[in-house]
């Protein structure tokens, strides 16, 4: 096992764990302790980790922020990124949108099409969206997550058995070049999970405050996306490593 497949399977152990001894991993992996720690110490240089006397604690935040609060930070960006993907859509198309406020940003945009149809477990979009005539709107319905407003469980994995869908998009609390795309919620991202296997193009549109983080719950790798959207990347070196798993834009590269 190599360095970044053994630090991608240390991240895993502690999405279970939370926090791990040096000696448990060591141990677990077959390797010494010191190469733990500098494995350890790789992953705390990416904020994905937090050393602690002995060992380490997975590095994610305790509190997921309000769907409310997040509708007003990087709005902008958010804005850039909706009317980006849209260029991605032709008349005519299926077309799933994930929950969160960056979903609801495309939401808002796509009501300029002549005819789409969508599909949705977000009650935001479906509140923005079910009143447009140009618009045949489905709905997964299900269990009710208060915070976010979206539904998920078997009932709305069943209602997906009848629908191909031309182009997907998806967004997240978290991403990470190794990691992928992550979120907090294990019912939403099972769901999101399933949406995936169903979709021809995949597109994620996510904006640069969430690089960086990994959440509990994987939702798909890079190489999984047919199209990353973001703002912009400070870091060059991470814009090339994405570019080398997905086509990458950057909605304002070289402002």
């Amino acid at each position: 096992m190599d360095a970044t497949a053994r630090q991608m399977a240390i991240i895993e152990i502690m999405k279970v764990e939370h926090s791990v001894k040096i000696s448990f991993l060591a141990d677990k992996m077959n390797v010494t302790r010191e190469t733990i720690r500098r494995d350890l110490t790789l992953l705390e240089e990416r904020k994905l980790v937090r050393l602690v006397r002995g060992g380490a604690i997975l590095n994610i935040p305790k509190n997921e922020t309000s769907y409310e609060k997040r509708l007003r930070v990087q709005s902008k960006q958010k804005n850039e990124i909706a009317a980006t993907f849209c260029d991605y859509i032709e008349e005519g198309d299926t077309v799933y949108l994930d929950f969160g406020s960056t979903c609801l940003a495309v939401a808002k945009k796509i009501k300029q099409f002549d005819h789409l149809t969508i599909i949705t477990n977000s009650l935001p979009i479906i509140n923005e969206l079910y009143k447009s005539e140009n618009i045949q709107l489905f709905v997964l319905g299900g269990l009710v997550r208060r915070n976010e407003g979206s539904f998920f469980g078997k009932e709305a994995q069943n209602s997906l058995k009848s629908f191909n869908i031309n182009i997907g998009f998806f967004s997240g609390s978290g991403i990470d070049v190794e990691f992928g795309l992550s979120n907090h919620s294990m019912g939403e991202s099972d769901l999101s999970r399933e949406v995936i296997k169903r979709c021809q193009k995949i597109a994620v549109g996510i904006d640069h405050t969430k690089f960086g983080t990994v959440l509990p719950q994987r939702v798909m790798s890079i190489e999984t996306m047919d199209l990353l959207i973001t703002d912009f990347i400070t870091d060059t070196k991470i814009a090339e490593q994405l570019e080398e798993k997905t086509t990458l834009i950057q909605t304002e590269r070289g402002e």
